[in-house]
């Protein structure tokens, strides 16, 4: 069986960096993001959705409008609570089924932003929460995501304030610094966790 290693962290705080950087060495990961937008396609889902918030929320194709919706959700706690009742039973089904087909590897990343919102810190052995200052993560999440501050502010909201995730993480990597400073972290502690022989396994971190 893998070491399951939950990776999550608050919007915009640097997890992507660290999920590619283990992708690029070589270890799986399993994305809840990708998993999720997949999701958002799947017909009945797609219904439910048109049914719940309104025709209007879907493509002139018939897909869902990503950005209109998450406008809408991100607003209001009670619609988000909607949308997630109708994604997120699909969402952890894929991911149970993406896990089962890795269970060879040594280890496989479970980079999932709502881990902790959805429960899926039960079903891993280890929990990294990737963590910044606010004043950097607003800036990244305008920046990423075309945001006004305001918009920006209610997406961070609408998660656990960071600093419940990081008592409850196994190990925290603090993402101001440069990303060297950020992979270099990783790399030590799954050498502590003896996950990793030894940092040079991983080839030069840069």
């Amino acid at each position: 069986m893998s070491v399951i290693i939950g990776l999550t962290g608050g919007i915009a705080m640097g997890k992507s960096t660290i999920s590619n950087f283990l992708k690029k060495k070589g270890i799986k990961v399993v994305d809840a993001d990708q998993i999720a937008h997949a999701v958002l396609n799947f017909s009945n889902v797609v219904s439910d959705i048109a049914d719940t918030f309104g025709k209007s929320f879907l493509n002139p194709d018939g897909t869902v409008d990503r950005k209109r919706l998450g406008k809408i959700v991100f607003s209001d706690p009670d619609k988000l609570k909607r949308l997630n009742a109708i994604v997120q039973p699909q969402i952890k089904a894929e991911i149970s089924k993406k896990i089962v087909t890795l269970s060879s590897e040594k280890m496989v990343i479970l980079d999932a932003p709502v881990l902790f919102e959805q429960g899926y810190e039960k079903s891993v052995d280890y929990v990294m929460v990737v963590a910044t200052d606010e004043k950097t993560q607003i800036s990244r999440l305008m920046q990423r995501d075309n945001l006004s501050k305001s918009d920006a502010k209610k997406r961070i909201e609408a998660q656990i304030p960071i600093e419940e995730k990081m008592k409850k993480a196994t190990v925290v990597i603090d993402t101001s610094g440069t990303i060297e400073a950020t992979q270099q972290q990783v790399v030590k502690w799954l050498v502590n966790k003896k996950l990793l022989q030894n940092p040079g396994e991983f080839g030069e971190v840069k």
